[in-house]
């Protein structure tokens, strides 16, 4: 409780008792002063006066550090720094072009990167999904399954398929000089297996069985400069789980090489799986069916109808619940197919695409066939949000969700 005013007090306080009892008019101004302050009244409000002070300044230093962080963002932070048509040095920015300033992209990552400026020509993006680990011994041996890591589902002359799509992925990429090839899969088997990303055992083979020489290509008629070499123009994708991935993942990492995104697509992959990638994964992106194209290549074997069972049953049907794999049984194999804790770096890299990378729509309902050709003319849900290939947000009308489509 605090004391009673000084001037409702029965007793004279005295704070110089040397003094006699009438000495106000002998004090000096300063010794004046000090008697003032020295009244307990006067001293308990000063007190709380400097404590409300303190708490003011704690409570504004607090929401200046919650509302206004003082990291901000990296991009705002580094585009600052350039200033009047120069760059100013703050260390990571010593050499940094105003395009890295602007990208997004921390610049201890972005000015480590120096690309030919024929990347940026590229715009046909190729995908070739992995399905195995190639263990690289021998690639003479490359159609035996003691060289590559396989399921037990796999084993009945999978691998010949799988060397297939590297090829027609590479005969692909010889057609256009504005393409990238990409490998895509990650290191997806669990120990004893080589923490070897699928991507890369596909590169390291394809480079093996001599596909992608690095033999300069002559500049066409009319062309200022000669296109890069097939060896330059493939790379790996080495963090998707699973198909969705593979072409979500691929299109990041395509925008990593090459400092744009692909105009164009193409995947080589399992003909069984053209619905999935074609309804559901391209149309989860929305990206135009019109730039879109799958060549299909299945396992050389006279019946095929249990595969196609099995693709509609743990393909196609979960993908069409769950668009993006956020949801079980989806989620719960991306869990197993990670055993060695890899984070995939794209929100870094891509920063435009963060919101596609986190977008998890609820499961969804439809109505459901008891063939894959019965989903001809049914596509999934599509993410609506902006996108680099898609800047006003809006999605095609052969693109709309149709769950319910009622047949001709």
């Amino acid at each position: 409780m605090l004391p009673l005013p000084s001037s409702t007090s029965k007793r004279n306080r005295t704070y110089f008792p040397s003094l006699p009892a009438n000495h106000n008019h002998n004090l000096s101004s300063s010794q004046q002063i000090l008697q003032t302050l020295r009244s307990r009244t006067r001293l308990t409000n000063l007190a709380v006066f400097l404590l409300l002070f303190c708490l003011s300044g704690s409570l504004i230093l607090n929401l200046n550090y919650l509302l206004i962080p003082s990291s901000n963002t990296f991009s705002s932070t580094s585009s600052s720094r350039f200033r009047n048509g120069k760059v100013h040095s703050k260390g990571w920015d010593d050499l940094a072009t105003l395009s890295q300033l602007r990208s997004g992209i921390p610049l201890s990552i972005e000015t480590t990167i120096e690309r030919d400026s024929r990347y940026n020509d590229l715009d046909h993006l190729i995908m070739v999904p992995g399905h195995a680990i190639w263990l690289g011994h021998d690639a003479s041996k490359v159609n035996e399954n003691d060289d590559w890591i396989l399921e037990p589902m796999q084993k009945g002359g999978s691998v010949r398929t799988y060397v297939k799509h590297i090829q027609r992925g590479v005969e692909e990429l010889k057609k256009d000089n504005k393409a990238l090839l990409v490998f895509s899969g990650g290191a997806t088997r669990v120990p004893p297996s080589p923490p070897l990303p699928e991507a890369l055992s596909y590169h390291n083979l394809a480079h093996a069985l001599d596909l992608l020489p690095s033999t300069l290509i002559p500049a066409e008629q009319g062309e200022s400069k000669a296109p890069l070499s097939l060896n330059l123009r493939a790379a790996t994708e080495e963090h998707a789980l699973d198909s969705y991935e593979n072409l979500l993942f691929s299109i990041a990492r395509f925008k990593e090489v090459t400092d744009r995104y692909p105009r164009r697509i193409t995947v080589v992959g399992y003909g069984m799986k053209e619905r999935r990638f074609t309804n559901l994964h391209r149309s989860a992106l929305s990206f135009p069916l019109s730039n879109f194209t799958y060549i299909g290549i299945n396992d050389d074997l006279p019946d095929l109808s249990k595969h196609y069972a099995g693709e509609l049953k743990f393909g196609f049907k979960p993908f069409m619940n769950s668009p993006t794999g956020c949801h079980p049984p989806l989620s719960t194999k991306k869990l197993l197919r990670n055993p060695y804790i890899k984070y995939h770096p794209y929100h870094i890299s891509n920063p435009q695409l963060t919101e596609l990378f986190e977008w998890c729509p609820p499961l969804q309902d439809h109505k459901e066939f008891d063939s894959l050709d019965d989903y001809r003319d049914v596509y999934g849900t599509s993410f609506s949000g902006r996108l680099p290939w898609n800047s006003d947000g809006s999605v095609a009308d052969d693109e709309q969700v149709m769950w319910d489509r009622e047949r001709d």
